[in-house]
């Protein structure tokens, strides 16, 4: 980091001031992480912007915890302090702390400075890359679904509505629930078409989730598609940094439906050509074993965006061009191939519905 760009942020960057760190512990922000000890007091000349910040405890036999964190939009300037507590190996926030002892904390900040990390900005890539997966999600999206101050939660929810919130973790075996405080937008793909909808209109939309797309734009997202994806950013980020499965559960969703849009592709290339380079970028941020073992199991991936290409009208060169780089890319960063022909099935489990007349 050069000294213009270490002053600027010293003068203009957030603090997070972490307290009572146990030894051993692994701690960590947006791409980067650590394991620190009881002398580790935070992080200072963080980038104003979403963060996320996360921590996982280390056995004595080595073994690493499970990754707990929260996403923050730290304002310029701002100090933000947490606390750790042994008894629930959790961290207090400001609101669980003596008011008076977090406002001595905040005026006196500098006396914590020389056990405060600078936010790595060397090399600079580390933070673009996170601006790029993270630069649709906005302080209202993570309120929205992270209603217990921005935590990512990996504790079961005491809801029951199964037939959405439940997701297969194959590689457990078994299924695992929605996570407690996780509040993603509620739809289901087997239900695309309006209420009432005739036997015709059933049909149509089954094949064609172009009206169930249009339903969540216009009544959740005030028809703002980049908030739409800033909420499937929102879910990827909650899988590739927390492990969190109802992130990948609602990441696959959308992925599904932005691939099913056959009538909004013709009407609104410009959703997904957007669509494309958050799937881009998300993808290239994958470890190979993660792409082929997880994101691609029973040839999701293949299957939807081969579905895709054949929604995009070939006169409309921009978006066929958007794709055809996208599969250069996936063939030159995982050497693997969108298939041509129509011999996959289809998951039945998703399968459209077909209403006889």
């Amino acid at each position: 980091m050069d000294q213009e760009t270490a002053n600027a942020l010293f003068e203009q960057g957030a603090c997070l001031l972490f307290l009572e760190a146990p030894p051993n512990l692994e701690f960590g922000i947006d791409y980067n992480a650590w394991t620190i000890g009881p002398l580790f007091k935070g992080v200072k000349m963080i980038p104003p912007g979403l963060h996320f910040v996360y921590f996982s405890v280390i056995s004595r036999e080595g073994i690493q915890g499970m990754r707990t964190g929260f996403f923050r939009y730290f304002e310029s300037k701002e100090v933000h302090v947490r606390e750790w507590n042994p008894q629930t190996e959790d961290l207090r926030d400001e609101t669980e702390m003596d008011p008076n002892q977090v406002e001595r904390y905040k005026i006196n900040i500098r006396d914590f400075d020389r056990n405060m990390g600078p936010y790595p900005l060397d090399p600079p890539t580390y933070y673009q890359r996170w601006q790029k997966l993270t630069g649709y999600i906005t302080p209202g999206l993570v309120r929205r679904v992270l209603p217990n101050n921005g935590k990512v939660s990996h504790l079961p929810s005491a809801q029951k509505d199964q037939d959405i919130i439940q997701v297969k973790d194959k590689r457990m075996g078994r299924s695992i629930e929605k996570e407690e405080g996780m509040e993603f937008t509620a739809f289901d793909l087997r239900q695309s078409f309006p209420k009432g909808a005739s036997g015709q209109e059933v049909t149509r939309w089954s094949l064609d989730k172009s009206w169930l797309a249009n339903d969540l734009l216009k009544n959740v997202y005030h028809d703002d598609h980049h908030s739409m994806l800033g909420e499937m950013q929102l879910a990827f980020v909650c899988l590739l940094m927390a492990q969190n499965f109802s992130g990948f559960n609602q990441w696959k969703q959308f992925v599904h439906l932005f691939c099913s849009c056959q009538d909004l592709v013709e009407k609104r290339p410009d959703i997904f050509i957007d669509f494309i380079n958050v799937l881009q970028a998300q993808l290239d941020e994958c470890p190979e074993d993660f792409f082929r073992d997880i994101l691609s199991e029973n040839n999701f991936v293949s299957a939807m965006l081969k579905n895709l290409k054949e929604h995009i009208p070939a006169t409309n060169e921009e978006l066929m061009d958007k794709f055809d780089k996208l599969k250069q890319f996936l063939s030159r960063r995982f050497n693997w191939e969108i298939p041509e022909s129509d011999s996959e099935e289809q998951d039945h489990e998703d399968a459209p519905t077909i209403v006889e007349m």
